[in-house]
């Protein structure tokens, strides 16, 4: 375990950041080394100083905390702090992620700041359970337009209309992309559910295609299909979602 560390402070509200300042004064092998006041900021002197841990607030004008660790070129350890005991609070308890709900005491902080200290980055734990928060909290409502991958030790951000095919990687998948190929942390069937069934068909147990990405479908003798897509992909359509393809293109 280290003996010293390094934070930033990001949060819009003034008061918020200066109760974070005087709690730190409880820790002194913590040095602040950056204190914001938006998420733009704060993707800058994240990526700039590399910092052991973050006091991240969710809820901020123009970038939300949220769409900061989207563009964060290495994960530090997170603190996430909110005012909002909603959706996304549940999450954090479900992922073990720490956070702390506004408004907090010293003892509530100090606990956090040791359960940051005593847990090691280095083996990803917590950026899965960053992306495990991210998959579960964003747009609680409706569908959702993209996806998030880890990249390293960077999470990333997939449009879903840049999706041309799903494909099962164990209890993962693979996004195959008009860019490239990403692997999701989410599984075939948690992945169907949150997708929009008017673009996007299961056409396969391994396989989810776009149904804009179909430039052909072939019969196979079978009963089933094989689908040509954009990106030259030939994607086997069995003949179980044959009849459900039909349907839905023709």
């Amino acid at each position: 375990m280290k003996s010293n560390y390094t934070a930033i402070i990001v949060d819009d509200e003034q008061l918020a950041r200066q109760m974070i300042k005087e709690y730190l004064e409880d820790f002194p092998e913590i040095k602040i080394v950056g204190e914001c006041i938006n998420g733009e900021q704060a993707v800058e002197a994240i990526n700039e100083n590399n910092p052991d841990m973050v006091f991240l607030d969710i809820q901020m004008p123009s970038m939300n905390g949220f769409e900061v660790l989207e563009h964060l070129e290495s994960m530090p350890r997170i603190v996430f702090t909110t005012a909002y005991g909603d959706y996304a609070l549940k999450a954090f308890e479900v992922n073990a992620v720490d956070y702390l709900l506004k408004p907090y005491n010293r003892k509530r902080f100090s606990e956090a700041i040791q359960r940051v200290i005593t847990r090691s980055i280095e083996n990803n734990n917590d950026i899965e359970r960053i992306l495990h928060v991210l998959q579960q909290s964003k747009e609680p409502e409706g569908y959702p337009t993209r996806i998030f991958v880890k990249v390293g030790r960077k999470i990333i951000s997939v449009k879903l209309q840049d999706i041309l095919w799903i494909e099962a990687q164990g209890d993962y998948t693979q996004l195959h992309t008009n860019t490239g190929t990403h692997l999701c942390n989410l599984s075939m069937n948690e992945l169907e559910q949150k997708l929009d069934s008017s673009k996007f068909i299961r056409v396969h147990r391994s396989y989810i295609i776009a149904i804009d990405s179909i430039e052909q479908l072939k019969g196979d003798g079978e009963g089933g299909f094989v689908a040509l897509l954009k990106d030259k992909s030939n994607i086997k359509v069995s003949r179980t979602y044959a009849a459900k393809l039909k349907k839905d293109i023709w």
